[in-house]
């Protein structure tokens, strides 16, 4: 998927997040921070988008506590309706809309990148009824109270970067085997 190209003009104060390039890999030590930024972005998006919100989650690597992950926030958000969703309010601020993500259209994707085209947060919207999101939140959540399991998926994305440094795409399929045995436990 091509996202439209809109880069924001910042700096990069005020963000957390070191971001990384597009299609590439990179990987950090896990840094506590993380979950600092995503209390100013769930703000953010509180303010954007409050009467059709119904939960907004930290998810995807930087929200499982001491695992290496690419310096990118994920942000779930779950919403009353996908079709009352405020495009503009988060484009306003500087996200690329990269449109809906899946067949069914109840998955939407926002990114925002630095000047310099790093991927700083990722938004990811999902109608009510998508599982996607109950998916996402229950990963993490038994990532972070099985440290051993998290462990062993912080192997598996460290060897694959080391192979993988400039395919992201081909990075993400190849941990998909590792995250559905996840997802089968849910």
């Amino acid at each position: 998927y091509i996202c439209s190209h809109r880069a924001i003009n910042n700096n990069l104060t005020g963000y957390i997040m070191e971001g990384v390039e597009r299609y590439k890999v990179r990987l950090l030590p896990h840094n506590p921070k993380w979950e600092e930024e995503f209390s100013v972005v769930k703000k953010e998006i509180e303010h954007c988008w409050a009467k059709n919100i119904l939960d907004i989650q930290h998810v995807g690597s930087t929200a499982i506590r001491s695992i290496w992950a690419k310096p990118i926030l994920d942000v779930a958000v779950r919403l009353k309706s996908i079709g009352q969703l405020d495009i503009k309010a988060l484009t306003d601020r500087g996200y690329e809309y990269c449109g809906a993500r899946n067949e069914s259209k109840t998955y939407h994707l926002f990114v925002l990148r630095s000047v310099s085209q790093l991927s700083l947060r990722h938004i990811h919207c999902y109608d009510k009824s998508e599982r996607e999101f109950d998916m996402l939140v229950g990963f993490r959540n038994y990532l972070n109270e099985h440290s051993e399991i998290a462990l062993k998926y912080q192997e598996i994305k460290m060897r694959l970067a080391e192979q993988m440094p400039d395919d992201r795409v081909s990075y993400t399929k190849a941990k998909e085997e590792f995250i559905k045995s996840i997802f089968d436990k849910l």
